[in-house]
């Protein structure tokens, strides 16, 4: 599987991992509680709200 993003070619599943996880640490949250947010349809800052869209985006939220 081969995912391309503006700064990144992603070329296997740990990549991907990895990069879900740079995306989680820059924005200083862990996946449940963006899940958790994203569920409710309401974000804490709008930093969370784009991290939720690129994890999801990569089908990993």
């Amino acid at each position: 599987m081969s995912t391309n993003t503006d700064l990144f070619e992603v070329t296997s599943d740990e990549e991907l991992d990895q990069l879900v996880e740079l995306t989680l640490r820059d924005a200083g949250t862990e996946l449940a509680e963006l899940r958790r947010q994203a569920h409710e349809g309401r974000f804490d800052s709008e930093k969370l709200r784009r991290a939720w869209f690129v994890i999801e985006g990569l089908g990993r939220g």
